[in-house]
């Protein structure tokens, strides 16, 4: 069974997709278990939100006394709400990563919010230098799928970030003067990640706003067409609705990852309700952490934490 898990983690992002072992039926091909996470927001209120590098360790042991590894972490854009928590995550905690996402930028934060913060950046600058363990990967939507993400493996379409896309936030300025680090828009270029397993479509959109949904509009609808689940983009932010590309993917399920006080003030649920029929929204600030469930045969159920059904 395929469990995706969408950690409660306020107002940023953290998803871990865990990929069973599992047989290709044309020739009976053993495809080895995989673990991904996407993003990290490790809050330092663990009652109210996930202590995230503690439900790692809690629920993938790997029988011998220690953890499993994680097979490939992307971070989907280095804003903070997306690394806090990658310092502590790669400095020896017993987890180990063997391949590090980037995406292609030259963004640095104007100021940092604290020593924290400061720490999370160095180290991501670190990771981006990186080349084993974890090995650093730049990928966009017009390369060829990499050897371990494509139909023969774990079956994910990089939508965005497009080359023209990069180029365009890194561009110069309408006066004609280069941008500052700060002021390269990231959100636009952050990844969205579309899986298949086997026949269920689950599309964790990025952070991106109207550049990057219009391109994406542009470019992916035979892709995002009819899809099951969505993962609403910015936390489910009304910045990142579409509604042309959110009609044509028709999710019969929205998570959105947020925290209470953001969700009143910038929570898209009524525009998403208003261009879909009765799409079922599940919420983080709602439920905590969010386990989705899919089985061989195409079943698929929600969980909270402790199992309940939703």
């Amino acid at each position: 069974m395929y469990r995706i898990h969408f950690l409660n983690v306020g107002h940023g992002d953290c998803v871990i997709v865990h990929f069973p072992e599992r047989f290709r039926k044309s020739d009976g091909h053993k495809k080895d278990e995989r673990i991904m996470m996407i993003d990290i927001n490790q809050l330092e209120d663990i009652y109210n939100y996930e202590d995230i590098i503690q439900y790692y360790k809690d629920n993938f042991r790997n029988g011998y006394g220690g953890y499993k590894s994680i097979f490939r972490f992307v971070c989907s854009h280095p804003h903070k709400d997306h690394i806090t928590g990658i310092n502590e995550l790669f400095t020896d905690n017993g987890i180990s990563i063997i391949n590090f996402w980037d995406v292609n930028n030259e963004f640095k934060p104007e100021k940092f919010e604290d020593d924290n913060h400061s720490n999370d950046w160095d180290k991501y600058q670190e990771l981006k230098q990186s080349t084993t363990n974890p090995k650093c990967i730049v990928t966009y939507r017009q390369d060829p799928p990499g050897k371990y993400w494509d139909d023969d493996e774990d079956r994910i379409a990089v939508i965005s970030p497009s080359r023209d896309i990069i180029q365009e936030v890194h561009s110069l300025k309408q006066d004609g003067s280069k941008r500052k680090p700060h002021e390269i828009e990231i959100d636009e270029i952050s990844y969205s990640l579309l899986l298949k397993f086997n026949n269920i479509k689950l599309y964790l959109a990025g952070d991106g706003k109207e550049k990057c949904l219009n391109d994406i509009y542009d470019n992916c609808l035979t892709d995002l067409k009819n899809i099951d689940i969505l993962r609403a983009g910015h936390h489910g932010h009304e910045c990142s609705f579409h509604e042309s590309l959110t009609k044509e993917m028709d999710p019969n399920y929205i998570i959105f990852s947020n925290s209470d006080t953001e969700d009143s003030e910038y929570g898209a649920a009524n525009l998403y309700t208003q261009a879909l029929d009765d799409p079922i929204i599940l919420k983080t600030c709602d439920h905590g952490t969010i386990v989705l469930n899919i089985d061989f045969d195409n079943n698929f159920h929600f969980e909270d934490s402790n199992a309940n059904r939703l």
